[in-house]
């Protein structure tokens, strides 16, 4: 028992209870009527800097407290933990009650003298993102830097000046890395051009495959109308011509040897043939003779060398409508007479249809080889060797040696070779041949080759061949529905073919003239003029001129979302890449294409690990 204060006695417990339920340290100081006060006014008043806090002194007038970067959002380090970027480390954890409001000012003290150490080194750091630069103005620099502050603009490359987030974009950027993201390169590395500079096309010269004017494709479209009209079929054999039709094909492809010589003297032969296939020979040729660059004047001569139905010339009849009022003599040599015939009588119609006066026709029953009357300005042949060389015992060189003499026996001085095979490799070797031979007669080869030197694309065994694909969309949808119904439907078509010119000059005479005026003539007299520049610049590019390629392949997705592009060049094959705005570029182009980009050098030309072909970037 315990005496209380009035002198009453007590049970011992009660001592026990009242310290039980007295409050803890923490709770005393911070809250009741034994809580201690702030001393934040005592701070706040008396402006003396506590010797123990560093940077403890009154508060800068400029500044607001707990802006920037280093507010009252951002918080201090645990106590003993690791010290966050621009503030320091603290010691161990104090021992005894815990003031917060003490701690609050002891942080606010450390922020205070960060800034004003930033301040006296005149850096311009600015918070994270979201956040405001706590700076006042721009960068001016300082004044031991040697930097006189004309630009607002910091220097670079210390430390002291680095902004504290790069650490961070490091990180991000190697993250992206590892994951596999594409990082587009920039600058000369780049395939689409140069940052801030747009992509340039190349110059772009004549394709092979020209655009039709409507009046051909008219044509097209009453072709069978034209051919109903010459030769009459019954709805019976109509329907029955899908059979005749694919009956044929077998014949033309995998029953070639069983096939006989005169097989279009057959009329249901020669229907399926004039109805599907001198149709789609048409769409072919037609595309070609719209952009070839071919010449004939009046009273020239030209021959056509396995004519049949006369398909060449009734394609350039469609295609070429400058041609048709000039007086033109066609020799026209094949087999099969019933073939000659009906031809003929399809170009008659034809050019009743046209309005115009046809040009003479000449049959003429032979081979290859047959003599004519006079020499010719054009040699022509369309799919006339392909059905020659496959059962020849003889070399494919030495066939096509054999035929570029003959061919060009017909020849006049000036004079052009046009053949034209179908686009599988083997017609596409022969095609190489043939143009290397026609070059060695003194023929220059003037489409597709934008060269002269040795074909980069020979049609050997398992390699690539010259040959160019259009699609077929825009032929007659009665054409398309014809070939549905045979089984044979086409999207693509494809072909090789070679155009050769020879032009000789006649020799001028030589004049009697002085060795000064030969060599300098009007040298003393030649003013200078303001041209003088673009002169040296016109001589400049003359010797390193561009290089002019002609695309031969489609589309091809390479590494690192580039696309490429095979070609044929002065320099071999080459393959055009590029990504971006040069890959868009690159989809875009058509088989044949023909452009001019700048001609890389030799010591620093890349080269492509699959073919071997000249790597060439368009930027």
């Amino acid at each position: 028992m315990t005496d209380k204060p009035d002198g009453e006695n007590k049970p011992f417990y009660e001592d026990i209870l009242s310290k039980k339920n007295r409050p803890s340290r923490k709770r005393k100081n911070n809250e009741g009527p034994g809580a201690k006060k702030p001393r934040t006014d005592q701070a706040s008043t008396d402006n003396k800097a506590d010797p123990r806090i560093p940077g403890s002194g009154p508060a800068s007038p400029r500044r607001s407290p707990g802006t920037g970067r280093f507010g009252p959002d951002r918080g201090g380090p645990a106590r003993g933990g690791p010290a966050r970027r621009g503030q320091a480390r603290q010691g161990p954890a104090r021992r005894g009650p815990v003031n917060p409001h003490a701690d609050n000012e002891f942080a606010e003290s450390q922020r205070l003298f960060a800034r004003e150490q930033s301040e006296q080194r005149g850096t311009d750091r600015s918070d994270s993102a979201g956040r405001e630069p706590y700076g006042r103005g721009p960068y001016r620099g300082r004044q031991d830097s040697g930097w006189d502050g004309r630009s607002d603009r910091p220097p670079s490359g210390r430390s002291g000046d680095r902004r504290d987030d790069r650490r961070n974009e490091r990180f991000s950027e190697r993250s992206n890395e590892r994951s596999g993201d594409f990082r587009p390169r920039t600058g000369a590395s780049a395939g689409g051009g140069y940052k801030g500079k747009p992509f340039v096309p190349p110059r772009a010269g004549i394709p092979v495959f020209g655009t039709l004017p409507g009046e051909t494709r008219a044509l097209l479209e009453a072709f069978p109308d034209i051919v109903q009209s010459v030769f009459p079929m019954d709805s019976k054999k109509i329907q029955g011509l899908p059979n005749d039709i694919r009956e044929l094909s077998h014949e033309l492809t995998d029953e070639r040897s069983e096939r006989r010589v005169g097989y279009m003297n057959e009329p249901p032969v020669l229907g399926a043939y004039i109805r599907y296939y001198q149709w789609w020979n048409l769409v072919r040729l037609t595309r070609i003779f719209s952009s070839l660059p071919l010449e004939l004047n009046d009273g020239d001569a030209a021959v056509d060398l396995g004519s049949g139905p006369l398909t060449l010339p009734i394609a350039l009849w469609m295609a070429r409508p400058d041609l048709r009022a000039k007086k033109i003599l066609w020799y026209c040599v094949d087999i099969s007479q019933g073939a000659l015939a009906a031809g003929e009588e399809l170009f008659l119609a034809l050019a009743a249809k046209t309005g115009n006066e046809p040009w003479e026709i000449v049959r003429i029953k032979g081979e290859c080889g047959v003599s004519l009357r006079r020499k010719v300005s054009l040699v022509a042949s369309a799919n006339m060797f392909n059905e020659l060389f496959w059962d020849n015992p003889l070399p494919l060189e030495a066939q096509a040696k054999h035929h570029a003499e003959t061919l060009a026996s017909y020849a006049d001085r000036n004079a052009s070779i046009l053949v034209i095979e179908p686009g599988v490799p083997r017609a596409g070797r022969f095609v190489s041949l043939l143009r290397d031979s026609l070059i060695r007669t003194g023929f220059e080869a003037v489409a597709p080759c934008p060269h002269q030197t040795t074909c980069p694309f020979p049609g050997l065994r398992y390699g690539k061949w010259c040959h160019f694909v259009f699609d077929t969309v825009d032929a007659p949808a009665k054409l398309h529905k014809l070939s549905e119904d045979a089984g044979l439907s086409k999207d693509r078509a494809a072909l090789s073919f070679v155009f050769s010119t020879r032009t000789e000059h006649a020799e001028e005479p030589a004049t009697d003239a002085e060795p000064e005026s030969a060599v300098l003539p009007d040298a003393a007299e030649a003013p200078v003029s303001a041209e003088a520049p673009s002169l040296v610049m016109s001589r400049l590019s003359s010797m390193f001129p561009d290089l002019s390629v002609r695309i031969t392949s489609d589309p091809i997705k390479l590494p690192d979302f580039y696309t490429g592009r095979y070609g044929c060049s002065e320099m071999g094959m080459v393959l055009l890449t590029g990504t971006y705005a040069a890959a868009d570029y690159l989809k875009g182009l058509d088989s044949g294409s023909f452009v001019t980009v700048p001609r890389p050098a030799h010591k620093k030309a890349e080269t492509d690990q699959k073919t071997g072909a000249l790597l060439i970037r368009l930027k």
